[in-house]
């Protein structure tokens, strides 16, 4: 007759629970019934006088039992033999009530909180609850922990009033070396898996570790994604470039507005750019306060500054807010102030004020050529009415 391939790993696999170290929450006191029955490999007498079970204290509402494999190992299955009191395994057997509703753990601490559950029986009958049971759980652990509980009635058809742990044998079926796997736990599980498990029939890994994703962990993260389980996401890397598959950093720096190793932090006030190596310009309206990746400056520039970082004084003829204003006509057409639009070296021809802007109205006349000689007969004129003046003064003396 020839085995089936699983049938020829439960062969080559070892129960690595066998004489291990085993504890048990309520143990019945003075008695041979230790919680080391349920590992001695012996379980040929399923009765309390064979020696060979293990049996816990009466009237408990909760019933805990494990056995310490001595490090993380690789499980492929637990097998459990219950007490039968070398009676007939039926409904009217009463250690029936008691195996019903039990749960199996395998934990990398002495809490069944912190591991796995491989098992829970939510479906068992009386009539229908097998012994000698299998339970599949391909996982890694190093605790092995059964549990039941009757803390909280009413409880379903003929389940026991209190939670026993009668254990005549536990039996976790696995790699006694960790880190292999297959037919006489003789691969290697691939490389990159989390601390070296992988399971124990196909090697695929049981988690990877940082940076590595897939069934066998070769695939790096990828995507903008890093770290464990490819989780973590990159942050805001040099043009978009995936960062360090491992730790998340950015080899080439960070994109505008912000900084750190993994390019996740936002440039602090005052900064902006690539790597916030740039600083925003004193000349903002609210000054070094600007877009952490423009750089343009929050509510605008101050009086006499344009462009959107402020870093241009008003020119070309222009002063004021934002540069909105034309200089007056300034002596040969220099810059006015940036601020005030004063004109500093005066005014052009023609012009006056602090600013150049009000216009000198000046009247010119034209003298024609038949009116050219008009100067010189008022002149004349003149001197002959002071001559008569002086005459009659003289005669009349």
């Amino acid at each position: 007759m020839f085995l089936t391939k699983l049938q020829t790993l439960y062969i080559c696999l070892e129960s690595i629970a066998l004489n291990k170290p085993t504890w048990q929450q309520s143990p019945f006191t003075g008695t041979p019934w230790g919680s080391d029955k349920a590992v001695d490999g012996r379980y040929t007498d399923l009765s309390a006088g064979g020696g060979q079970c293990v049996i816990s204290a009466t009237g408990q509402s909760t019933a805990e039992w494990r056995v310490d494999l001595g490090q993380v190992l690789s499980v492929h299955h637990i097998f459990l033999q219950y007490r039968t009191g070398n009676l007939l395994w039926d409904e009217n057997n009463d250690f029936t009530g008691r195996f019903l509703g039990f749960s199996v753990y395998i934990s990398n601490t002495t809490k069944k909180e912190d591991g796995i559950s491989c098992f829970r029986d939510t479906e068992y009958r009386r009539d229908t609850i097998p012994n000698r049971l299998n339970i599949t759980c391909r996982y890694h652990g190093r605790y092995v922990i059964y549990y039941n509980d009757r803390s909280d009635p009413p409880y379903p058809f003929g389940y026991s009033d209190y939670a026993f742990n009668e254990l005549c044998e536990v039996e976790a079926i696995g790699c006694p070396t960790p880190g292999y796997y297959g037919e006489s736990c003789s691969m290697s599980c691939p490389r990159n898996c989390q601390e070296g498990h992988c399971d124990i029939v196909r090697g695929t890994c049981l988690g990877c570790i940082k940076g590595y994703n897939g069934p066998t962990c070769s695939e790096q993260c990828k995507d903008n994604t890093y770290g464990l389980g490819c989780i973590g996401l990159c942050g805001h890397c040099l043009n978009g470039d995936q960062c360090d598959h491992v730790n998340g950093s950015c080899p080439n720096g960070c994109d505008k507005g912000t900084y750190g190793e993994k390019c996740d932090r936002a440039c602090p006030s005052g900064h902006f750019g690539y790597n916030c190596q740039d600083k925003c310009s004193r000349n903002c309206f609210v000054p070094e306060r600007c877009d952490r990746m423009t750089g343009q400056c929050n509510g605008g520039c101050q009086v006499g500054w344009k462009e959107t970082t402020c870093d241009t004084e008003c020119n070309g003829g222009k002063y004021g807010p934002n540069c909105s204003k034309t200089c007056g006509s300034c002596l040969n057409n220099e810059q006015c102030h940036t601020i005030n639009g004063t004109c500093m070296n005066g005014c052009d021809n023609g012009y006056w004020g602090d600013q150049c802007t009000e216009a000198r109205y000046c009247i010119k006349s034209s003298i024609s050529e038949q009116n050219s000689n008009k100067p010189v007969i008022y002149t004349l004129s003149a001197l002959l009415c002071v001559a008569v003046v002086v005459i009659l003064i003289l005669i009349v003396k």
